[in-house]
């Protein structure tokens, strides 16, 4: 793809959209990325695509597509295709003038405390600030000589009148908006006098063995702390039940008692150490706890449990699966716990194997458990150093799938620009179901957000291509007809009704909302995206003349999402709706309802 302004100049390097590839293979420049919106140069110029149009590089279709380039879609078919996007500079305003917001922090003489903090950078005239953010107004300032400032209550300082804020009054307000090249907010702080420091000491605990012989490192339970403050060295991991030392030996607790170390209460505290809980008292105390070497029994012998999964004929399906790891004889196991006996297996290869009813197979006799007898139970003990229990599967064959499809709706004025949402008729539907788009998603009047009202076209020639009796454009698929494989688009065209401004105009009272229920989206291909506006159906005779009445206009709810044909290039026209139209075309949308419905009937 290449990128060129309205003269053919390039704008960016080309991209490569399909490498060197095989005739046939498909592409699509449209891709993210690939056709970007806007295109900002090196000189710091931005450009937006163009609309349809002639340009001084060549005529351009509503995709911003050099026509006389190759198609924005395709297939490979020649050395190389070279797509073309067109796009034009677009002019910024002269910027606003900028401002920005400085926070200084002082004491009660004026004295800087700490660097100024930027709250607001560079920014315009007009952009709201606030410089009580959190970080922005602290409580408490530490200096970096280990002074410590709080900020001040209200009153009359050496710097000068504080508020409530601890802000000072002659600085720039702390709330507000960029109105000047610089505001500047000031808070005042006072230092606080600490109290003398408190004498401070440790706690540490220790493990020994009957003897006193250190078991593992001593443990801090409370760091350097102020006299008075509680310790408890019973918490978690500090007072552990057994200790496994690094030789492999396991040491227990011991019982109240004495002991060649010395006497030791109920909780394995010996007694001639510092209390187990307590207050700090002292620079250092030492709680020691007292351990006994637990002598182990011989282990018992270990076995595996192994799952094996085969076909019919014995061969293997799947990995094995552990059921029980090593494990001491006696260990209960059972294979039939989630995951280990699955009903269905899905192979590599992508087929499927169900479980076996019992039977007699090739690979021998299965068991209402699908478990090969030979094999060893599906539940028990360890009881050997290896035990496999088999379960056996047979493939399932599948049954082709039946294929389905979608249709899809579109709208679009005379000239192809996009009028309403895309609706989905039939979603995921099987082929060959039938379809009406005439009678499920052809609305006879549309209102776009800007109040135009639009009304399906006679049968004739448009700048978009024919249109049949029904207002569908012959070019796409049939207003009716049966789903096929893959999506179906059908486009209705409509046309604005142009109608004077009423003198004396009326404020239309919004009917009560209807909460739209939308269908299940979709991510097809359609012929001709669309931009999403809400529609209002309505059914309107244009040719018969009638009073304008003033109705309250109410949107149409919202269909089922459906994929947007691209807009079209806008044709530049723009009319406004007065209410008093809006009420004639509803009220002969009714009358043009009620009759279409009771033609319908009689047919």
């Amino acid at each position: 793809m290449t990128y060129v302004d309205e003269n053919g100049k390039e704008l960016q390097k080309p991209r490569q959209d399909t490498p060197n590839s095989p005739y046939d293979t498909p592409y699509d420049t449209t891709e993210e990325g690939e056709k970007p919106n806007t295109i900002k140069t090196p000189d710091g110029k931005t450009y937006k695509i163009v609309p349809k149009g002639d340009y001084p590089v060549g005529k351009v279709d509503g995709d911003g597509h050099l026509e006389s380039s190759d198609p924005i879609k395709g297939k490979v078919e020649k050395p190389k295709s070279v797509i073309t996007y067109v796009y034009k500079e677009v002019k910024e305003e002269p910027s606003k003038p900028k401002g920005e917001v400085i926070i200084t922090y002082v004491d009660e003489n004026g004295k800087e405390l700490q660097k100024p903090r930027q709250d607001t950078p560079n920014s315009p005239y007009d952009t709201p600030y606030d410089t009580t953010e959190e970080g922005e107004k602290p409580n408490t300032i530490k200096t970096p000589d280990g002074k410590t400032y709080k900020i001040v209550p209200k009153g009359d300082y050496p710097v000068g009148k504080v508020d409530g804020d601890g802000h000072l009054e002659s600085s720039d307000p702390i709330k507000g908006k960029v109105e000047k090249p610089k505001s500047v907010i000031t808070y005042v702080y006072k230092e606080v006098k600490e109290e003398p420091s408190k004498p401070k000491g440790e706690v540490i605990i220790t493990y020994v063995d009957e003897n006193g012989k250190e078991l593992q490192k001593p443990r801090q339970d409370t760091p350097n702390s102020p006299y008075d403050t509680p310790y408890d060295t019973t918490e978690e991991g500090e007072k552990p039940n057994t200790i496994k030392t690094p030789d492999g030996k396991t040491y227990k607790i011991v019982p109240k008692g004495d002991y060649p170390v010395g006497k030791v209460d109920g909780d394995g505290h010996l007694e001639s150490s510092d209390p187990i809980k307590g207050k700090v008292e002292k620079p250092k105390s030492v709680i020691t706890y007292v351990y006994k070497e637990v002598k182990e029994e011989p282990s018992k012998p270990k076995g595996e449990v192994i799952i094996t999964y085969v076909d019919e004929n014995g061969k293997e399906i799947q990995k094995p699966r552990q059921d029980t790891p090593n494990s001491p004889y006696d260990t209960p196991y059972d294979t039939t716990e989630e995951g280990e006996k699955p009903n269905t297996i899905k192979t590599p290869d992508g087929k499927t194997y169900k479980i076996v009813p019992k039977g007699d197979y090739p690979v021998g006799k299965v068991d209402g458990d699908g478990h090969l007898e030979s094999s060893d139970p599906i539940k028990g003990k360890v009881e050997k150093p290896k035990s496999v229990i088999t379960y056996v599967y047979k493939e399932v064959k599948e049954e082709p799938s039946t294929p389905t499809g979608n249709v899809y709706v579109h709208y679009v004025d005379e000239f192809g620009n996009t009028l309403k949402n895309s609706v989905t008729d039939e979603y995921a539907q099987p082929v060959g179901k039938y379809y009406d788009t005439v009678i499920d998603n052809r609305p006879n009047t549309i209102i776009t957000p800007d109040g135009k009202i639009y009304v399906l076209v006679p049968a004739g020639n448009y700048a978009v291509g024919k249109v049949d009796v029904d207002g569908h454009l012959t070019t796409t698929d049939s207003a009716t007809g049966q789903v096929i494989k893959g999506d179906k688009n059908v486009t209705y065209v409509y046309k604005l009704v142009k109608t004077p401004t009423p003198n004396v105009p009326v404020d239309p009272t919004p009917e009560k909302p209807v909460d739209p229920t939308p269908n299940k989206p979709v991510d097809p291909t359609p012929n001709k995206p669309v931009d999403p506006t809400p529609e209002k159906p309505v059914d309107p005779t244009p040719n018969k003349p009638v009073d304008p009445t003033p109705v309250n206009p109410t949107p149409e709810q919202p269909a089922k999402p459906a994929p947007a044909l691209e807009q079209l290039p806008n044709t530049g026209e723009a009319q406004s709706v007065a209410t008093g139209v809006l009420g004639a075309i509803a009220g002969l949308a009714g009358l043009a309802t009620l009759g279409r419905r009771k033609k319908e009937d009689e047919k």
